[in-house]
């Protein structure tokens, strides 16, 4: 009994706290949110209810605060205003639709699904990308080993022995001698490469440089279109089935790609003509930058009045393309980097055993 006694003390009813807010902590506030506020707790209990259940430590002082300003009287979607580092702009949008049209669990509902099924959809690309990175690194990591370590042994040895050594011994040893006298150097030179493209990459000119160069890369061109269509459906089907104006929507859609400089110029640029009067497929047709299937569907659901059900349905196929596109491309990455690794590793034995065979054979 004793014993039974310490494991249940010692049941794991909550989880260990953690400081910083991450995506799974974002996703279930606003699940705990939706459960909560359909099953008729008022808002302000279910805030400070979900401000005791998360597990960041950090949200619970945002939750804890954002309670404290509705008690006071302020909206939820005033108060979250004040955090957008920490929720997109168009969740925030959704919540003051919510609010003023009293469908805060119709669209809580919605909010969730959304950033549920953009949660899978990212664990799916990284856990495809996974294996080939791994992969990947083994083979530097082996090859740079052998270089280091292997290869000045059976060097040395040659040397003493005085042996005439063929072309692809020579090579390697070069190789091999540079790795271990500028290695270090290497390395430092590539992390600070990196570092730099990382600083790069976060300034605006940076971010749209590079975002321009992918997209007219084949490989990563055709994911970022992929993606970009994937995200603009599912996202405009949410505001607009939320009751969000198609000005607005727009607006908010630029924040939803605020990562991607190119497209974000393209939504307002197509804000500005649909302001003038013109047709929202017109408008992105105009930017060349949506697929044909997106504005011709586009174009269906204007003339139908039914664009938010027709994005609701286009949004599966984008995502199903984007996950399909990732899987094959990976599935050709493996083959190819196992390759490398057997051709690289191949050519080192060759180096080391060629000269060692004819040594052999020249002794009596």
């Amino acid at each position: 009994m004793a014993s039974e006694n310490w494991f249940v003390d010692h049941a794991r009813v909550s989880s260990k706290p953690h400081k910083r807010i991450t995506l799974d902590d974002k996703m279930m506030f606003f699940q705990q949110l939706a459960t909560l506020v359909a099953s008729g707790t008022p808002l302000l209990e279910a805030i400070q209810i979900c401000s005791h259940q998360s597990e960041s430590i950090q949200m619970q002082g945002i939750l804890k605060e954002v309670a404290g300003r509705v008690a006071a009287g302020a909206t939820l979607h005033s108060v979250l205003l004040a955090h957008r580092n920490v929720f997109a702009d168009h969740w925030i949008e959704l919540i003051g639709i919510g609010e003023v049209s009293g469908e805060m669990v119709m669209v809580l509902n919605d909010l969730n699904r959304q950033i549920l099924d953009s949660s899978q959809t990212r664990r799916k690309v990284k856990g495809a990308l996974m294996y080939p990175f791994i992969l990947l690194i083994v083979a530097i990591l082996l090859i740079v080993a052998m270089l280091s370590f292997v290869v000045p042994t059976f060097a040395d040895m040659f040397k003493e022995m005085g042996a005439e050594l063929p072309g692809i011994t020579k090579f390697v040893m070069n190789l091999s001698d540079g790795v271990v006298a500028y290695g270090l150097y290497v390395l430092g030179t590539v992390v600070t490469v990196v570092v730099a493209f990382r600083k790069y990459i976060k300034t605006e000119a940076g971010l749209r440089n590079i975002t321009s160069i992918m997209l007219a890369v084949p490989l990563s061109g055709e994911l970022m279109v992929q993606s970009a269509m994937y995200k603009f459906s599912s996202n405009l089907a949410l505001l607009l089935k939320s009751g969000v104006p198609m000005l607005e929507t727009l607006t908010t859609l630029g924040t939803v790609f605020r990562g991607n400089p190119i497209y974000r110029d393209a939504l307002v640029q197509s804000q500005n003509r649909v302001a003038a009067g013109t047709s929202l497929a017109d408008s992105l047709e105009e930017t060349a930058l949506f697929t044909t299937m997106m504005t011709n569907m586009i174009r269906i659901g204007e003339q139908s009045a039914q664009l938010p059900q027709v994005m609701e349905q286009l949004a599966p196929y984008y995502k199903e393309r984007m996950e399909s596109f990732i899987a094959k491309t990976t599935k050709l990455m493996e083959p190819v980097i196992i390759l490398f690794m057997g051709a690289t590793i191949a050519t080192l034995m060759l180096a080391i055993y060629i000269p060692m065979f004819e040594m052999s054979g020249k002794v009596k």
